[in-house]
């Protein structure tokens, strides 16, 4: 008799490989993805800071002024990204007529807590529950 297939034991073997293999690849990706989630809020924070401005000129604003996430929006100046942003900017004028910003935005899952503009993957952390987006509220 010449039979051909695989054996049963040989079935077996190629799954608890190929389980090995997603399980190792799980755990490279993973990691990969919620890098990429928190660059991509960085980014969009930057991108607040630019409307921000934009819209306090537009605005003839002469002192400190806070702008949420929906009123940017609702502006034209940017395009809502995710229905789960939530967030603000602050702009403040100093005594020597300088300006500095804050930004405050989450995600849901990621937040960026009342930092200055130029913002990294590195300032963006776990959003506790309950965490405000709120200018100056933590």
């Amino acid at each position: 008799m010449n039979k051909k297939g695989f054996t049963l034991v040989e079935l077996l073997s190629v799954i608890v490989i190929l389980s090995v293999i997603v399980l190792i690849a799980t755990n490279a990706v993973v990691p990969m993805a919620d890098s990429a989630k928190k660059q991509v809020l960085a980014m969009e924070a930057n991108t607040l800071v630019t409307a921000a401005q934009t819209l306090y000129v537009q605005d003839g604003a002469s002192s400190s002024k806070c702008y949420t996430y929906d009123e940017l929006i609702s502006s034209g100046l940017i395009e809502k990204e995710d229905e789960s942003y939530t967030g603000s900017i602050s702009i403040e004028i100093g005594e020597n007529g300088n300006y500095s910003y804050k930004i405050w935005l989450s995600n849901g899952q990621y937040m960026i807590n009342g930092v200055s503009p130029d913002v990294t993957s590195d300032d963006v952390e776990a959003s506790p529950d309950g965490a405000s987006t709120t200018c100056g509220v933590n």
